[in-house]
């Protein structure tokens, strides 16, 4: 795992630094890594106007995307007081996770971190879980608003089957990556069930499960559940989840033959 590139999603409705930030701060100054802060804007009826080619409409998202960059950049300062590389980014799209998605693939992203609720509910929302769903990076979905590093970590990357091997190599190097950035005395590697996680982050106060997704793109909603997911809600420390490793195009092209 390379990280050279670390993209901070916020949420429309949020005005300050989300949880997340010193969370990427801190892993961008051990790795040297640059951050990109990303937001969306988007209002249906000049979004509407636009379509109707509107010259007032346009101003009006012209104006509205500026805003939000405007405030971009001023939660951009602290983080580059602290000596960090930041660049800004608004996407007009709704839903949210839609130019979250698109940024994090147009930037090359490498790691994508967001806070997973707001601060005053637990609960996850239809935006953390579509990411967990369809990242093809690796998201790092920050639960703790305080922060001092990860010091024991949980690797879910003992499947038992064959097929989940690359999956389970991509977990551990996902979790030696970040266990180097930290100076981490501990990285537990454990079978990737929901029981066995989540009792192992328990017995050992883990601050980060790393646990791989399941590939889960065409198929639909009432599909999901898998470990990843169904650990995500219920942990609360930090959870990295690793995206499915990707099958090489030429032993694709291959199979077709």
């Amino acid at each position: 795992m390379n990280l050279q590139r670390i993209v901070i999603a916020l949420k429309p409705w949020e005005r300050s630094l989300p949880l997340a930030a010193g969370h990427a701060r801190q892993l961008a100054q051990s790795v040297d890594a640059r951050i990109e802060l990303v937001s969306s804007v988007f209002d249906a009826a000049v979004a509407d106007g636009c379509d109707r080619g509107d010259a007032r409409s346009r101003e009006s998202r012209a104006r509205a995307v500026m805003a939000a960059r405007v405030e971009l950049e001023r939660l951009a300062v602290p983080l580059r007081e602290r000596g960090r590389r930041v660049v800004t980014r608004v996407i007009w799209a709704i839903p949210p996770y839609e130019a979250i998605l698109t940024a994090a693939e147009e930037s090359c992203a490498d790691l994508l971190v967001l806070g997973v609720h707001e601060r005053a509910s637990p609960r996850l929302t239809d935006t953390d879980w579509q990411l967990m769903r369809r990242s093809r990076c690796p998201l790092l979905l920050v639960k703790s608003a305080g922060f001092g590093g990860y010091r024991t970590i949980v690797a879910a990357a003992a499947g038992a089957h064959a097929d989940r091997d690359a999956q389970g190599g991509a977990v551990l190097d996902a979790s030696r990556c970040f266990a180097r950035a930290f100076g981490c005395a501990e990285v537990e590697v454990v079978e990737d069930s929901r029981v066995a996680i989540l009792d192992a982050a328990a017995h050992k106060c883990a601050e980060l499960v790393v646990v791989g997704a399941a590939q889960s793109r065409g198929l639909p909603a009432s599909f999901f559940g898998n470990t990843a997911e169904l650990v995500a809600g219920e942990l609360p420390c930090d959870v990295l989840i690793v995206p499915p490793v990707q099958k090489p195009l030429v032993a694709a092209a291959g199979a077709q033959r």
